[in-house]
């Protein structure tokens, strides 16, 4: 398992979700089709449902490109040489032993066969680099709050290094108490990478 998560955006989009709460939901509602975000896309009431329930968490748009994941559960912090430049709080999450953050161009034609048995999902370029498209974290089960910052580095460095970032914290409770809709963009920007 690689040290440093590198995440590879190619769609505008990161997804926070257990496989085992986001198939039971699917399997509940009767969702056959592989196109997962196409579905929540045409079907308000299901997607604010697994919003209220906790079974994914979209954060976009946000530019297509690499970002440094960390997870402060895990005493994982970005340093002096990070500026924070966005928080946002208490977006619902149920998690069933494992939480995957990923591109959400992995919900375009979901294939749930790559998520098991991997601690990540990677592919080969052209010309030999291995991307990063998920990374799977244990998490005890329950019901959280997830918390994201954005951060960007003070001072640019050359590819491959990734200039921003997202640090999330994962809050256990008891009860979800209503939800916050991420894609609210009146009240969210989640795009680190446009941020002065």
């Amino acid at each position: 398992m690689k040290l440093d998560k590198i995440l590879d955006v190619a769609s505008y989009g990161i997804c926070l979700f257990s496989l085992d709460v986001l198939e039971e939901f699917l399997k509940k509602e009767k969702v056959r089709s592989k196109k997962i975000l196409k579905n929540f896309q045409d079907n308000h009431k299901r997607y604010i449902n697994s919003l209220a329930e906790g079974i994914w968490i979209p954060f976009l748009p946000i530019d297509s490109i690499e970002y440094l994941i960390k997870i402060d559960n895990y005493n994982q912090s970005f340093g002096d040489e990070w500026e924070e430049k966005m928080v946002y709080h208490n977006f619902n999450i149920e998690v069933k032993d494992t939480l995957w953050i990923a591109s959400i161009g992995l919900f375009y034609e979901f294939n749930r066969n790559k998520f098991l048995e991997n601690d990540e999902i990677s592919y080969q370029t052209l010309d030999g680099e291995t991307l990063y498209s998920g990374f799977r974290y244990n998490v005890p089960s329950g019901k959280y709050l997830i918390s994201i910052k954005g951060y960007t580095r003070k001072k640019k460095l050359d590819y491959p290094n990734p200039n921003f970032g997202f640090l999330f914290s994962i809050n256990k409770i008891n009860e979800f108490e209503g939800y916050n809709d991420p894609r609210e963009d009146e009240r969210y920007n989640f795009n680190v990478a446009d941020m002065k």
